[in-house]
């Protein structure tokens, strides 16, 4: 009788599995490599008595944990783009590098496409952020003090985890939350584009389109709210449920001490832009030489890893620094125009956003001191909604997912093969 019912079990298992839909191919086609792996790079030894929490009865002891290290994963192709530097992606606030490997709807995503042009690639997880850790001990020694009264102490301990809500990526990447003042148990999401997106848009991106984004990739358990914890947001329900959510963390890096940079204005350093681009510095030295690629939060990462590669001696290294909708500035990170002589910068925005200020002085300086005969590198401020492509209408800030982003990353790799000289060949690529 037993045998009889778990044969019945096994062919209803069976015969759900056949009814699943099948997962498809993310590649456009096989990917060939040479090699792939992962490790860690940068980070310090801290000794603390709050690596853990003691148990009853027990006294904190001192135990050390390394802090500050950023994981790294690469892919180097088979057949090579001939003298072609290696490229470092870098994500940026509230992500980590999945968002370069695929895209929330199962399609290739920049990480395996370059790596297809013929390009080593490398991606980070920011140092304090998803596979690179964080610093536990911070909060665990400010909560010791609160209960040990000392609440004065305690509280400023505790850092403020900034983060990007579902509802907040919606509002900045693809539409609105309306009518104005409402929240999301009040208003409703509307993508730019419905009926009622907001006439000041008209000013940044026209109203006759909608995001060039997988906005139709959702997890239907969570439009259903299955064992939701809080009241439901009014609707669309599928807006509150998209895949892409799932991939925001939180940029617990504020863990991490910050710093003091004597050339940059100001000299205070935020965590964020501490120890990332020190290990940016260090990949770049430990590769023999790279072109970086930031996104967003990361942009002014680059630009404080050039900064430290130059104090090394090593901004030769740097074979061209891409900046994704993220921050330009030279005096934050105690740069010069002059700094990049010798080093290809691309600014790039979509259509969601407006033109950066600051990114475009910044290009306007560089190509100053070109067209004064200082140095050959040639600097560029690209503007997708400005190209006259269609495809490239719609382009939001998660540029790297929508459902142009191939034709995003031919736009950057074109710019590369145009702008970036080959490597030497006597330079070598470590791992």
């Amino acid at each position: 009788m037993k045998s009889a019912i778990l044969l019945i079990a096994l062919a209803a298992i069976a015969a759900a599995a056949e009814d699943a839909p099948k997962m498809k191919k993310f590649l456009t086609k096989p990917l060939v490599i040479e090699d792939q792996g992962s490790f860690f790079i940068g980070g310090v030894p801290k000794v603390t008595n709050y690596a853990t929490v003691p148990g009853a009865n027990q006294q904190p002891a001192p135990n050390q944990i390394t802090i500050g290290q950023m994981y790294v994963q690469f892919q180097i192709p088979q057949t090579k783009k001939r003298n072609t530097p290696p490229v470092i992606m870098v994500h940026g606030s509230t992500h980590t590098a999945a968002c370069l490997e695929s895209t929330p709807d199962g399609r290739e995503g920049w990480y395996p496409y370059f790596v297809r042009k013929g390009i080593s690639t490398y991606l980070v997880d920011q140092a304090g952020r998803g596979r690179s850790g964080f610093d536990e001990s911070v909060l665990h020694e400010a909560a010791a003090l609160i209960r040990s009264g000392d609440v004065s102490k305690g509280l400023p301990m505790i850092p403020a985890f900034g983060r990007i809500t579902d509802n907040g990526a919606w509002t900045q990447w693809f539409g609105h939350l309306v009518p104005a003042g409402s929240t999301i148990l009040t208003g409703t999401l509307i993508r730019h584009g419905d009926p009622g997106d907001p006439p000041t848009d008209a000013a940044i991106h026209g109203n006759d389109y909608f995001p060039a984004y997988p906005l139709g990739a959702v997890d239907a358990k969570i439009v259903s709210r299955a064992g939701a914890i809080g009241p439901a947001p009014m609707g669309p329900s599928d807006d509150f449920a998209l895949e892409y959510y799932k991939q925001l963390v939180p940029n617990a890096e504020a863990t991490l001490p910050g710093s003091i940079c004597a050339t940059c204005e100001p000299k205070e350093i935020a965590p964020a832009n501490t120890w990332t681009p020190q290990d940016l510095a260090l990949l770049v030295e430990k590769l023999g030489g790279a072109v970086v690629a930031t996104h967003s939060q990361s942009g002014i990462m680059g630009h404080h890893m050039a900064r430290i590669l130059k104090e090394r001696g090593h901004l030769d290294l740097l074979k061209g620094l891409i900046t994704i909708e993220g921050s330009c500035s030279l005096p934050n990170s105690g740069l010069k125009a002059e700094d990049f002589d010798n080093i290809p910068y691309l600014a790039l925005k979509g259509d969601y956003t407006a033109t950066s200020e600051v990114c475009q002085t910044t290009v306007d300086a560089i190509n100053a001191r070109r067209a004064a005969g200082h140095g050959t590198a040639k600097a560029e401020y690209i503007k997708l909604d400005e190209i006259g492509n269609p495809v490239f209408k719609g382009t939001t800030h998660m540029m790297m997912l929508g459902t142009n982003n191939l034709e995003v990353a031919d736009v950057i790799l074109n710019w590369a093969e145009e702008n970036i000289p080959a490597k030497s060949k006597s330079a070598k690529t470590k791992k």
